[in-house]
C-alpha cells in the first residue's frame, strides 16, 4: 500500500533481523504494549510466523520509505468481526526516520484498509501519560480520550498511568486515496488531517 512518503507491506521472515535490532532499543520499546524485554534473535525467530499471519486476528505491515527501506511498523490487532473494532499500534524503529510524520502517514493507511477492506468502524489505543509525542501524534490524527488507567504500567522504576483513546473510521471524513497494488481506491475516511485528495 502506498502512501505519499512511505510504504506498507506484510511482514516477511527476512525482516527478522531489523525486528530484532528495534526490539532491543530501550528508548523505542519502553512505552509500547509489552514494555522493554531485550530478546534474542533466535527467540524472536520462533514468534515470526504469527507476525507474518494475516489469518487472523491482528494484521501487521512493515513501514517502508520509498526507497522500499524498512523503517518501522504498523498494526491492526484484536480485531473484532463482530463488533468491528480494532486497536491500532505503530512506531519508527530507525532514529533517523523519527519525526517526519511516517507514523502519521502509517496509521492513515491503515485506517483507509480497515475501511476499504475489513469493514471495521472503531479503533481504539493506550498509550502511557508520559508518551506526550505519542499523545500529541493521536490527538492530531482525530483520536478522543474515553478513559485512563492509573498506575497501570511499570516503566524504569515507577509506575506510569495509560490513556485509552478511541476513533470511529466509517462515516464523515475527507476524500483519501489509497493504492492498493496497481489500482487506486477512492473513498470517504475520517482522515482529519489529510487535507486534500492525493
Amino acid at each position: 500500500m502506498r502512501g505519499k512518503k512511505i510504504l506498507l507491506r506484510p511482514i516477511r521472515k527476512s525482516d527478522l533481523s531489523i525486528l530484532n535490532i528495534w526490539k532491543n532499543d530501550e528508548e523505542l520499546y519502553k512505552y509500547l504494549g509489552g514494555g522493554f524485554q531485550p530478546l534474542s534473535q533466535e527467540q524472536q525467530e520462533k514468534w515470526m510466523d504469527s507476525m507474518i499471519d494475516m489469518t487472523g486476528n491482528h494484521r501487521r505491515f512493515m513501514v517502508l520509505d520509498m526507497e522500499e527501506t524498512p523503517i518501522g511498523m504498523v498494526g491492526l490487532y484484536e480485531i473484532n468481526w463482530i463488533h468491528r473494532t480494532c486497536e491500532i499500534g505503530v512506531y519508527i524503529g530507525e532514529v533517523q526516520a523519527r519525526g517526519k510524520g511516517y507514523a502519521s502517514e502509517a496509521c492513515q493507511i491503515v485506517e483507509a484498509f480497515a475501511v476499504e477492506y475489513l469493514n471495521l468502524r472503531k479503533i481504539k489505543l493506550k498509550v502511557v501519560s508520559e508518551n506526550v509525542a505519542a499523545q500529541c501524534m493521536w490527538e492530531k490524527l482525530g483520536y478522543q480520550v474515553v478513559g485512563e488507567y492509573k498506575q497501570e504500567r511499570f516503566i524504569q522504576g515507577h509506575y506510569c498511568d495509560v490513556i485509552l483513546m478511541e476513533k470511529f473510521i466509517n462515516s464523515g471524513g475527507v476524500l483519501y486515496r489509497i493504492k492498493v497494488g496497481n489500482c487506486f481506491k477512492r473513498k470517504e475516511y475520517i482522515l482529519p488531517f489529510i487535507k486534500e485528495a492525493v
